[in-house]
């Protein structure tokens, strides 16, 4: 059943991204900040020791600290739910909240599909756990038949010649062999399939996570580099830059003018260098 809510999650996370392209009206907050901590409970569990709780810090806002905060509580409400039954009410969640605000043919379209497909997980999860008793009688009652021996009493007593209904029985239990041969084959077979959807739908939901991940790290770069310890490493490290560069080639010109035995530079660099250590020595306290 688990598997079901995956592949049923994953088409829910594909049919939000459908959404503005249908024209749909956007949620309130209220309704969007349910589905984001569904959503990050689902992807990620508890939010403790994954995502601090946001504090005023240089660089943010009060209003983008505020939208951090509602966010941290959006998610901080769904803790103690497993990631299953989270992503059963992300599910449940979107299509109520689709019903309401899908006001375009589309947006019907994608609600009609995506509850669709969840209906079709809850009926086959009764329809499964109706009929298993059922499958267990008949293999229990094809277990105790016995294959009666020749020239002996059991279970059933072969009589020679045999007659019509003794070998239709025999046909009978012929085809529900092959019958079962085959059930044992297609099981084997639908066991390597799921498997081989489980891996896609947990692949498609790590990739989802790392999308958001991603998109995140990136909206902090982004403040912290707007934040005001971020302009004053970048003109300090601008005026450092210049000061080097610009010693650099004093170098070069003097010693350009000192080969050609022209001291006129570097006697004005000496009066320069004279006067600044005149003016740092008369500032500077004396010790």
């Amino acid at each position: 059943m688990a598997d079901s809510v995956d592949r049923v999650f994953v088409h829910a996370l594909n049919t939000v991204k459908k959404i503005p392209k249908t024209g749909a009206s956007r949620p309130p907050p209220s309704d969007r900040l349910r589905l984001y901590g569904l959503y990050k409970q689902a992807m990620e569990g508890d939010v403790d020791g994954v995502m601090e709780q946001p504090t005023a810090g240089p660089g943010l806002t009060a209003e983008e600290l505020q939208r951090e905060r509602d966010k941290w509580d959006a998610w901080n409400s769904q803790r103690g739910i497993t990631r299953t039954e989270a992503k059963r009410r992300y599910v449940e969640a979107l299509i109520e909240t689709m019903h309401r605000y899908a006001t375009t043919s589309d947006a019907s379209e994608l609600v009609t599909e995506l509850e669709f497909v969840w209906n079709q997980i809850k009926h086959n999860s009764s329809s499964s756990t109706g009929s298993s008793p059922k499958a267990g009688g008949s293999t229990g009652a094809l277990r105790q038949f016995q294959q009666p021996m020749s020239g002996s009493d059991g279970p059933m007593r072969i009589l020679s010649p045999m007659s019509e209904q003794d070998e239709a029985e025999l046909r009978s239990q012929r085809q529900m062999d092959l019958e079962d041969e085959a059930e044992v084959e297609s099981a084997r077979s639908n066991r390597w399939q799921r498997k081989m959807e489980r891996a896609i739908t947990k692949l498609s939901a790590e990739i989802a996570a790392l999308r958001e991940q991603i998109t995140t790290g990136r909206e902090w770069k982004s403040k912290k580099a707007r934040s005001y310890p971020a302009w004053v490493s970048w003109l300090a490290w601008l005026v450092l830059r210049h000061l080097v560069i610009d010693s650099v080639i004093l170098a070069i010109v003097l010693l350009w003018l000192r080969k050609r035995k022209d001291r006129r530079l570097e006697d004005l660099v000496r009066v320069a260098l004279k006067i600044i250590r005149e003016y740092v020595r008369n500032v500077l306290p004396s010790r």
